[in-house]
């Protein structure tokens, strides 16, 4: 079988684009960013550098502070650090509202749906509006970048305005239709017109930037996917959590999606938890409590944790070749992890032992917990042998290995590469976990700054939209119809009576299924008739389920998604209603037009009701 490269066909390519740059946003568990790219260069993707105290980052953290009366303060490394400062000396600080890692809240469960009026709650404890959280973030992330823009591009900055712009805000393939319709939504509201928004996935985004990141810089040409067509690639996204979708190469050189994303809480935030575990153990459940909440100390445990994040990501695997491990010595530089115990938790330890050098006390807590022949502090540092901090990722490393044996032995021999992506994928850790057991089964591709694939995938997407040609619908939609009650197959509980017609409530009526290959502008429409007279509207609901047959709409397993208000004023009564589901790139659409005159009636997009 030929064997295809995947994004060649693309290499000369204009941009599909018509507006003059890409930007793509994308809003992250933990941290957060931008990219663009100008429609005349569109390989050429750029993004800006956050400054966090002592740490420059392509991203800046995922944290929002608002004023009292809920307008918008400050987002990102200037939020902690304003919250900070105001903790420390501002009395009235608990009357502002901070928020942090407060992403998944829109992955919602079929119980619970994501609207307008879903809760987000800040440190202070109180809960405001979340369409209001993330409007506030995606505006501030829109407005940031218009200013870089402008400023980088200074001899066209006047020219330059919204209308310029083709904006792609990113979202988990984990999340459904109510939660992507919210982030439209809250685009929009923060002053993004809804015909400059795409949304797109994760991991179509992900997949998209190692299928042309050789067009960006020659460092990358050793990432070429070339395989053969019909081969499986599996897109393994690891950030504060995981997820993972599988996609299978097309002969025109795209690729499609062929298993839906499942996410699951390992990744990054998991390796975080133990290492606050271990630092409770070491210093007391007191002493760390205060360093969370005291306002004192605030300032430091964000920056104690945002220099843990780099010091994780930078950890290299040593090998020992000392056959008694016990026996080893310390070398700073070698075989050992080093991290920097703020300050303020030596002021909280000495304050709370009130004896002894701080030292002496730490030192005392490592020989108790019987880690002295693995750790040390030493000159405000805690050092540890490396195999020591590798116990730290164990947990995650045993789980997401298994998770990914089970699914290659379900792919079987046709996957082909698996491309690890995400700012948790920079560690060597689960980079030679992964390489270790997939080694001879198939290639394992970590692109450069493999913490930007998605956002720069995304202005890639952007530009090139056709590259992901198939996904797999993860639910089954449909409608809620009343039919005309047969005995046979309707249950005797649904059965009503509407003007002498004996009728079957609730009805699912499918119109595509969970597990179907859907392609975009994919589209199935239907005919139906309104059955009562003297209604002025027709309220059609659309309905997902988790089954793939599902029968009543209040099954279990079933949502509704949306409302379509059909007015029926001036319209016949025995006229025919055409009702259509429609599915965009990411996103479903449903409209209604009269069969008569083809008259557009309703639309359901971002209705959250």
């Amino acid at each position: 079988m030929a064997e295809k490269q995947l994004g060649s066909s693309v290499k000369q390519k204009p941009s599909q684009c018509t507006r003059l740059l890409v930007a793509a946003i994308d809003f992250g568990t933990v941290y957060s960013g931008y990219a663009y790219s100008f429609k005349a260069e569109w390989p050429t993707v750029m993004t800006n550098t956050w400054c966090g105290g002592e740490f420059l980052s392509y991203k800046t953290p995922s944290a929002l502070l608002l004023n009292p009366d809920q307008s918008f303060n400050s987002f990102g490394f200037d939020a902690e650090r304003e919250y900070a400062s105001l903790t420390e000396y501002d009395k009235d600080s608990e009357k502002y509202f901070f928020f942090q890692r407060f992403k998944m809240i829109l992955k919602s469960s079929m119980e619970k749906r994501v609207h307008r009026k879903t809760q987000c709650t800040a440190e202070n404890g109180i809960s405001i509006d979340a369409m209001k959280v993330f409007t506030h973030c995606i505006n501030y992330m829109r407005e940031h970048l218009l200013k870089r823009i402008k400023y980088i591009n200074y001899l066209i900055s006047a020219s330059i305005t919204m209308d310029n712009f083709y904006f792609v805000l990113t979202v988990p393939a984990t999340w459904d239709d109510t939660a992507k319709m919210f982030m439209r939504e809250a685009a929009v509201q923060a002053g993004i017109n809804n015909d400059q928004l795409l949304i797109t996935l994760e991991p179509d985004a992900a997949l998209v930037y190692c299928h042309l990141m050789h067009l960006e810089s020659p460092d990358n040409e050793t990432f070429l996917l070339e395989t053969e067509c019909g081969a499986k690639c599996m897109v393994l996204d690891l950030g504060g959590t995981s997820k993972i979708t599988i996609h299978q190469l097309k002969e025109d050189g795209t690729s499609g999606e062929l298993v839906s994303a499942n996410g699951y809480g390992w990744g990054g935030t998991s390796i975080d938890r133990a290492f606050n575990k271990f630092l409770t153990s070491l210093f007391g459940e007191r002493v760390m409590h205060i360093f969370q909440t005291d306002p004192e100390y605030i300032e430091d445990y964000f920056e104690f944790w945002h220099q843990f994040e780099v010091k994780k990501r930078a950890f290299e695997k040593k090998r020992n070749n000392n056959k008694d491990e016990h026996k080893e010595t310390y070398q700073p530089e070698k075989n050992v992890f080093q991290i920097r115990i703020p300050l303020a938790i030596r002021e909280i330890v000495a304050k709370l032992n009130k004896q002894g050098e701080m030292a002496a006390v730490i030192n005392d807590a490592i020989q108790q917990l019987q880690y002295t022949n693995d750790l040390r502090f030493e000159n405000g540092k805690l050092i540890m042998k490396s195999s020591f901090f590798e116990e730290f990722f164990k947990p995650t490393v045993e789980i997401l290995i298994n998770h990914l044996i089970k699914l290659y032995t379900e792919i079987g021999k046709d996957l082909k590469v698996i491309l690890m992506v995400g700012f948790f994928s920079e560690c060597s850790v689960i980079q030679e976990a992964v390489k270790k057991e997939f080694e001879g089964k198939c290639r394992v591709v970590v692109p450069n700054q493999a913490g930007l694939a998605v956002v720069k995938g995304a202005v890639y997407f952007g530009h090139q939209p056709d590259l992901i040609t198939e996904r797999v619908s993860r639910y089954t939609y449909g409608i809620e119809t009343w039919p005309a009650f047969n005995e046979t197959k309707h249950d005797k509980s649904k059965r009503v009576v509407m003007d002498d017609v004996p009728r079957c409530k609730d009805v699912f009526f499918k119109f595509f299924s969970k597990g179907d290959i859907i392609k975009p502008g994919d589209k199935k429409s239907y005919i139906f008739k309104s059955f009562r007279p003297n209604a002025k509207a027709l309220d059609c609901g659309v309905f997902i389920s988790n089954k793939k047959n599902p029968k009543y709409v209040d099954d279990e397993g079933c949502a509704k998604l949306g409302t379509l208000t059909i007015p029926l004023d001036g319209v016949d009564r025995n006229v025919y209603i055409k009702e259509s589901l429609i599915f965009g790139d990411t996103e479903l659409y449903v409209t209604a037009c009269n069969c008569i005159n083809k008259m557009f009636l309703a639309h359901l997009n971002q209705r959250l009701k």
